[in-house]
């Protein structure tokens, strides 16, 4: 084992030995060593929880009197465990659920119901929102801890997930692919993503199990989406933030500028590939004009599509799919694509 991660939200007051993170930084840092002294090649992984953290789960209140923490205070605790012990500190563990009903209210200070209803493009993008919020608030430590530009450290989100979908359900697909975007559009901070709902990729009972719709997305990134980030450009910006920026809540809205399309790009680790992947997060077929710079592109490739018919399309055992991962040829790159509602497609070109 490579990987350690030193305690688990160890900022909860839930947690059994609670101390306080002025505690913690002295603990964080006596463990550090004393498993480097066993083996050296370990990386750490921190117990981190950013200000969106802190605020969503009543801790910042509890240690610090406000509801959303000054940075690098003691509830700030991942900027105070950067500040503190960033010498003992491979990678920072960072956690949320994303939630499309309710958000944070700064003024009430706590959360309310989002009423009237988020859009269906606004309800996708919320697992992207707080990847988002967290890319700003490292933006911040970069500013106000000079020694963590000399040596950065990634985060991991080690739990995250979204509440919505039911069991079996495509709904939330198109969310998770944003999240997945925003995380590699950023990829030099997030390089670690782990799934809390592991169970929810598969559909199962008593004696057999398939993927399920979440499952195939996870499927087909891995199987077919590159590892070297690509720029994407486009001249259809996001709209701003639907709600005022504090806390869980971004100053700028995750995805590419190509609204309401969200795209990303990377080669392969040989360079030999290119790969395109498209979301389509709102409920009709929408087009985007497609040109590539800096690289040739052989004159055939391949398209690995999910885009069923309606937004809560299910797999159960024993039952007909009503999603599949849909393998298409292409031609040369077109100029112009089309893709479905609610579809993630990741187009595929050998370079030349």
């Amino acid at each position: 084992m490579k990987l350690w991660g030193i305690g688990n939200e160890p900022w909860g007051d839930y947690q059994m030995g609670s101390i306080s993170p002025e505690q913690f930084a002295i603990k964080h840092n006596l463990f550090a060593k004393a498993m480097k002294q066993v083996d050296p090649a370990i990386k750490l992984i921190a117990g981190g929880a950013m200000p969106d953290v802190m605020e969503g789960a009543d801790q910042s209140k509890r240690i610090g009197g406000k509801y959303v923490p000054d940075y690098l205070t003691p509830a700030d605790w991942s900027g105070y465990m950067l500040a503190h012990d960033l010498d003992n500190i491979d990678m920072l563990s960072e956690h949320y659920y994303a939630s499309g009903t309710e958000h944070t209210d700064m003024k009430l200070g706590k959360k309310v119901p989002i009423n009237p209803p988020l859009s269906t493009i606004e309800w996708m993008r919320a697992p992207a929102v707080q990847v988002r919020a967290k890319y700003e608030h490292y933006q911040k430590y970069l500013e106000l801890i000079p020694g963590l530009k000399d040596k950065p450290v990634p985060i991991a989100i080690d739990e995250w997930a979204y509440f919505g979908g039911g069991p079996g359900s495509y709904k939330t697909v198109p969310a998770y692919a944003w999240a997945f975007h925003e995380m590699f559009r950023h990829s030099d901070i997030f390089q670690m993503g782990c799934f809390t709902f592991a169970t929810a990729m598969v559909s199962s009972n008593r004696t057999e199990a398939i993927l399920n719709p979440t499952g195939m997305l996870f499927k087909m990134y891995r199987d077919h989406f590159g590892t070297i980030p690509v720029e994407v450009s486009g001249d259809s910006p996001q709209p701003k933030p639907t709600f005022p920026a504090g806390g869980d809540q971004p100053a700028v809205n995750p995805g590419s500028d190509t609204y309401p399309l969200d795209v990303s790009a990377a080669f392969s680790e040989d360079r030999k590939t290119l790969t395109i992947a498209v979301l389509n997060p709102s409920d009709t077929k929408q087009s985007m004009k497609l040109a590539i710079k800096g690289v040739d592109l052989a004159n055939q490739g391949h398209l690995w599509q999910m885009a069923p018919s309606k937004i809560d399309a299910v797999v159960a055992v024993g039952k007909a799919p009503e999603v599949a991962i849909e393998e298409h040829a292409l031609g040369s790159v077109p100029d112009t694509i089309g893709v479905p509602p609610f579809s993630v497609s990741i187009y595929s070109y050998p370079t030349k």
